[in-house]
């Protein structure tokens, strides 16, 4: 998104500073052009949008309106889920820990993926005590892929095969599919192992096609060229189409296949929301300069503890100044809120900086710590803004809290 001084300035006065800007037409585009890479090699491809990486009702909205499933992980995001028009056979539901909410999801219709076998146990008895139902269940395994690290998630082959024999005893319940999902490995090769990896699972534990295979998460998403450079390897969608869906294609040749998800969430958000800042303070000490922007880290997402998000200076009006360094900071009490280390280039108080990249894993996991959520608003394609989330205030933080000392 291009902005102007005039329109930043207006956008903060009317809806509050700082402020994030989600870029509805970028969006979809990158959306269709996600779905349509990965359904020319195989018709039966399907999106499911990862609701815990940016639930703001509107954006989950636009992906349903775009054809995506809802992938959810929590009775929270199943209620939104239903509340946004989803149908239950629209709705996966994930997570290690699904409550209650994930038995009453599964009863429903759903397509729930138990992560351990007491999950499915949980899953078997409601399926018993409902002898005139039928219901399916899907398995979250756990892959060994070379990443390095042990995870937490999904169970490993014994579980599996153990969860097929409780299963073949239990007559109104079936496996319908497998699902996996493996952190920290978003290269093209790893996911040429995970699909290779599933495929080997689903020959061996269904005659025939599973009704579906889910890969999860974890591709790159669109980037700017100078942010993309800081990850190394970033394959394209062409690229990561050929090591999945191109496989499963190849894999069931006749077209009687599974249907095959992923559950992309930063790849489809994270570009396509920005934050706008300003510079509320610009001080020396000890021969360092810092800037103090009124956001914090917390409002940019994990990312830009990680990386150097992408930035754009918008000058307020006031002389700026030439700078080999200086620190981009929060509006915290803590140290480590720095949103961009060593920045170099020209700054001065009152001027506009706006952070790329912030749509993932930031309004989600923004707490309510020192100062409230700031609002959203989204950039629409005939120009004009409209807000999808106000400012957080003094009440919405305080109303659950009970201010009596509760004696009598």
């Amino acid at each position: 998104m291009k902005h102007t001084k005039e329109k930043i300035e207006g956008l903060l006065e009317r809806f509050g500073a700082p402020l994030n800007i989600f870029d509805e037409k970028g969006f979809a585009e990158n959306y269709r052009r996600l779905y349509e890479t990965m359904a020319s090699l195989y018709g039966k491809y399907q999106i499911a949008y990862s609701f815990k990486t940016n639930y703001t009702p509107y954006i989950c909205l636009a992906a349903k309106k775009l054809g995506a499933y809802a992938e959810v992980v929590s009775g929270m995001e199943y209620a939104l889920a239903r509340q946004i028009g989803y149908e239950e056979r629209q709705i996966i539901f994930n997570g290690p820990d699904k409550g209650v909410e994930g038995i009453e999801a599964f009863l429903r219709g759903c397509i729930v993926n138990v992560d351990s076998l007491d999950e499915l146990k949980a899953v078997q008895r409601a399926a018993e005590a409902r002898p005139d139902g039928e219901y399916r269940v899907g398995l979250r395994v756990n892959l060994d892929i070379g990443q390095g690290f042990v995870s937490r998630f999904g169970m490993d082959e014994t579980d599996v095969e153990a969860a097929f024999r409780i299963v073949s005893e239990v007559k109104n319940l079936r496996i319908a599919g497998l699902h996996c999902h493996i952190s920290r490995c978003r290269g093209k090769e790893a996911w040429r192992k995970r699909t290779e990896y599933m495929l080997k699972l689903a020959d061996r534990f269904f005659d025939g096609a599973p009704e579906y295979i889910d890969l999860g998460s974890g591709m790159f998403g669109s980037m700017a060229p100078e942010f993309a450079a800081q990850f190394g390897e970033v394959p394209t969608y062409e690229e990561y189409a050929q090591v999945t869906a191109g496989l499963v294609a190849a894999h069931y040749p006749s077209g009687n296949g599974p249907v095959l998800f992923t559950e992309p969430g930063t790849t489809l958000i994270n570009r396509f929301a920005e934050c706008a800042t300003r510079v509320e303070c610009i001080k020396a000490i000890n021969g360092c300069h810092f800037a103090v922007l009124n956001a914090s880290e917390h409002n940019l997402g994990e990312t830009c503890t990680l990386k150097r998000l992408p930035v754009t200076v918008i000058p307020g009006g006031a002389p700026q100044t030439a700078y080999d360094s200086i620190d981009l900071t929060g509006y915290t009490c803590l140290e480590q809120d720095v949103l961009l280390p060593a920045y170099k280039g020209m700054l001065a108080k009152g001027d506009y900086v706006i952070f790329g990249n912030t749509g993932g894993y930031s309004t989600v996991l923004k707490p309510p710590f020192i100062r409230p959520d700031c609002a959203m608003v989204a950039a629409k394609p005939n120009g004009e803004y409209a807000l999808i989330k106000k400012a957080e205030t003094f009440s919405d933080i305080f109303r659950n809290y009970v201010f009596e000392d509760g004696t009598k």
